[in-house]
């Protein structure tokens, strides 16, 4: 599978991490294509969602819409401790999650009992059943969980930064014109800097490369086009493949299936 994108289709993944000791480069910049919550409870670590930079601090709720490529930056070797799940709302009913603004990526749940006790439940649940009684308990605990939210919205925006302003141009720049963009070195004239200085600023800042980040981005679009009914030979040139065998063989690499396989 090619390193960046990760697959959670099938169940419902829930886990509790705790490391008394965790090197700071545990994790690297990957997107997926179901949602993700993260539930920070400890540690020293920044979480980075496409060009946004989040300091985190305890009860910060991490909310990751599919397709966002992210990753948890770690600042410190300390002790840390999360609660994390992922789910796909095409294949679980769960509710409530419409009604926060599509922009809202961090909230501070910190004093929200329900909600404490929301991810304390599905850790017991976890443990304690097995995965399909688990997940039709997580269904019901996420909806009550978004539900809670929508009704005590306040937002830790004050902890917000970005990345550099030459990587938060360069991502734009490629989600604007993804389907149309040559290569590297058009971003990298765009941005008046040179491919190997473009290439050094994303894997200092997001521990990923241009080329993966491109390749990333087109292949969940040529997702999305499938899932709508779009025939495999026209997603290719819509998504800025120059031929379907360099098309077919990355999205079978990526996804772990072909095209034709939705």
């Amino acid at each position: 599978m090619l390193s960046g994108y990760i697959s959670y289709t099938e169940k419902i993944y829930f886990i509790r991490e705790v490391d008394e000791s965790l090197p700071c480069d545990a994790y690297s910049f990957h997107t997926h294509n179901v949602y993700e919550l993260i539930y920070f409870l400890d540690g020293n670590a920044t979480h980075v969602i496409e060009d946004k930079k989040y300091k985190l601090k305890r009860g910060d709720l991490i909310i990751i819409r599919p397709f966002k490529y992210h990753f948890i930056q770690i600042d410190e070797p300390v002790r840390y401790e999360r609660y994390n799940i992922l789910f796909n709302l095409d294949r679980h009913n769960i509710d409530g999650i419409e009604l926060l603004p599509e922009d809202l990526e961090v909230i501070n749940i910190s004093g929200n009992r329900i909600v404490e006790d929301i991810f304390r439940k599905l850790d017991l649940y976890c443990k304690s059943c097995d995965s399909e009684i688990f997940e039709k308990i997580a269904v019901h605990l996420l909806s009550e969980l978004f539900y809670n939210i929508s009704l005590f919205l306040t937002p830790s925006s004050e902890h917000t930064a970005t990345v550099s302003s030459l990587i938060s141009k360069a991502l734009r720049y490629i989600n604007d014109n993804l389907r149309e963009l040559d290569g590297i070195e058009e971003i990298a004239r765009y941005l008046f800097v040179s491919e190997s200085y473009l290439f050094r600023a994303f894997k200092k800042e997001l521990h990923q490369t241009p080329k993966k980040y491109i390749m990333g981005k087109r292949l969940l679009l040529a997702q999305k086009l499938l899932s709508s009914g779009e025939k495999p030979t026209a997603v290719c040139s819509q998504c800025g493949f120059s031929d379907y065998t360099t098309f077919y063989r990355n999205y079978t690499t990526f996804f772990g299936h072909p095209p034709s396989q939705k």
